[in-house]
């Protein structure tokens, strides 16, 4: 069994770099386990657009206090995976995936800096297209453009 407070982290490094195989893990310990996967870095995500907005003729107006319409207005001011979770109570993967399909169907955009996500408009695009009942959905895209 190994001494994992007696390991430097390139030592560490080395030992999570390597595939376990299964008769590896079967002799060690529970803690050892815990102790390799704590010791891992935490992915960092390079800066990118995500999803490029689309036409201006091509967007879909959102209903007014929708979950798509909460995430674009989160997107709008520049959210991260946690607070856009929070906002729409649902997990990590619904928000993840989430931000590619229904910023898309939308037509919106998506780009990533510094850990944040934010919404990309159309050109010609000032706000986003949301209804509500006394508002069609090509009088929002309309006013979206005005």
């Amino acid at each position: 069994m190994t001494d994992f407070n007696t390991l430097t982290k390139p030592a560490l490094n080395d030992m999570l770099a390597k595939p376990l195989t299964a008769s590896a893990l079967k002799k060690m310990a529970k803690a050892d386990l815990v102790a390799m996967i704590e010791a891992r870095k935490p992915r960092e995500l390079p800066d990118r657009v995500m999803l490029e907005p689309g036409k201006p003729e091509d967007m879909k107006a959102t209903k007014a206090g929708s979950k798509r319409h909460l995430m674009a207005k989160a997107l709008a001011k520049g959210a991260t995976i946690e607070e856009l979770m929070a906002t729409l109570g649902w997990n990590k993967d619904t928000v993840s995936s989430a931000l590619r399909t229904d910023m898309g169907a939308l037509g919106l955009g998506v780009e990533r800096k510094g850990g944040k996500y934010y919404l990309l408009l159309p050109k010609g695009v000032k706000r986003i297209p949301a209804h509500d009942a006394d508002t069609t959905r090509a009088d929002a895209l309309v006013a979206a453009c005005k």
